[in-house]
């Protein structure tokens, strides 16, 4: 679904928006419409599901994904930590807003390199990772712009984001400190300068 990509569930008759790139029949009476209106989004055909999934990084809400797994996973990384958050194939299903937020949330600055991450802080991030996705799901997703949930109803998880998309210049909640925003790997990254200090 990429950044700006839904799925609704729709009765077959429905017509398609503009943003929809994509409908799926299911049946005569309910499709699936794919919209997205920035086009980042992909849809395969595939027989192996695993020719696409295979490629992912391991699930971060599965019992498998222990800080021990992350702590293997940075060893030796030299790419800063907010870009490995937001590879699928690092990590799956952490998106930009997330891992901006997992990362406040763990004190780390996007930029820190994964490799020089100390075991407490790892364990600080993994807790972090967590926490932050559970809170999502909880509060059925971030619908900051464009996204819709399947019912067509939007999620509120951004009414929690502490940095995450804000403007620079706003207070971060904890200090007090203007949220800075630096651009990572071609994605825009908001942090506080004061509770994640630049560090390697």
């Amino acid at each position: 679904l990429k950044m700006t990509g839904s799925l609704l569930l729709k009765p077959a008759s429905a017509e398609a928006d503009k943003f929809v790139r994509a409908v799926i029949h299911l049946d005569k009476e309910t499709g699936i419409h794919f919209r997205d209106p920035r086009k980042l989004g992909v849809m395969w055909l595939v027989e192996d599901a695993d020719s696409v999934v295979g490629k992912l990084g391991p699930e971060p809400l599965e019992a498998g994904f222990t800080p021990q797994v992350l702590a293997q996973r940075l060893t030796n990384r030299t790419a800063p930590i907010k870009a490995l958050l937001s590879d699928q194939t690092f990590i799956a299903g952490i998106g930009n807003m997330y891992a901006d937020e997992a990362l406040f949330t763990a004190r780390i600055h996007p930029l820190r390199s994964g490799g020089s991450l100390s075991l407490e802080e790892i364990e600080h991030l993994h807790r972090a990772i967590q926490q932050v996705l559970w809170s999502a799901i909880g509060n059925k997703g971030a619908s900051v712009d464009t996204y819709f949930r399947p019912d067509g109803t939007r999620g509120t998880a951004h009414f929690q984001f502490q940095v995450a998309h804000r403007l620079g210049g706003e207070l971060c909640p904890v200090c007090g400190t203007p949220i800075e925003r630096i651009v990572v790997r071609n994605r825009g990254s908001y942090f506080c300068p004061h509770c994640q200090p630049e560090k390697d």
